[in-house]
């Protein structure tokens, strides 16, 4: 996951305020390890191998206690568990449409949180990148949407990528740079939102 890399916020907060000297919009960059817990489908996997390993332990020929039946099957179950939720297996399990769905979900949700519609005019832009999903989600706010070319906004988001953090701040200087383009920068007192990425485990 990007924000792991030690670079990470340090180059984000740089990026950020660079950016905006060039435009009146605010960037809000949040980047989160996962959008969503997926518990269940952890959940279902792990009872599915428990049952397994017990039919397994009620049909070999040596008999098992029924008390270390129930102790084996416990364990399994809670290793399955812990194992299926990890990053590789849960992207393997999850169908595609339910992990975009999580992101957005969570994209729009720390939009608010953060206070990216409480800028004056809506001029507001969040970046949020999810790494168990592998998304980057960029919500901008009403003012943001009526000044810019729905062509060109797909453009720059296109550009975005969150396998590595270089490519992830050469989609923040696209973005920046369209920005700059059509909000650009203006003498009026604005609310001033940090730099600084906000990271969520």
């Amino acid at each position: 996951m990007i924000h792991a890399d030690a670079r990470f916020s340090r180059s984000v907060e740089e990026a950020v305020a660079r950016l905006e000297e060039q435009t009146g919009a605010e960037i809000v960059v949040v980047a989160a390890g996962r959008s969503g817990t997926y518990r269940d489908i952890s959940f279902v996997g792990a009872s599915v191998l428990a049952l397994f390993a017990m039919l397994v332990l009620i049909l070999i020929p040596t008999p098992v206690h029924e008390y270390m039946l129930v102790i084996e099957v416990s364990l399994t179950w809670l290793l399955a568990a812990w194992v299926l939720d990890g990053a590789w297996f849960l992207r393997l399990l999850v169908p595609k449409s339910r992990r975009t769905a999580q992101v957005l979900e969570a994209a729009h949700a720390e939009f608010h949180r953060e206070g990216v519609h409480a800028t004056p005019r809506r001029i507001g832009v969040l970046v949020y990148v999810s790494a168990l999903e592998g998304v980057v989600e960029v919500l901008p706010d009403l003012g943001i949407q009526g000044k810019v070319p729905p062509a060109r906004w797909s453009e720059a988001i296109d550009e975005f990528r969150q396998d590595d953090l270089d490519h992830f701040l050469a989609g923040l200087y696209t973005l920046g740079e369209l920005l700059a383009e059509f909000v650009p920068e203006r003498d009026e007192d604005i609310v001033d939102l940090p730099n600084a990425p906000r990271v969520r485990s």
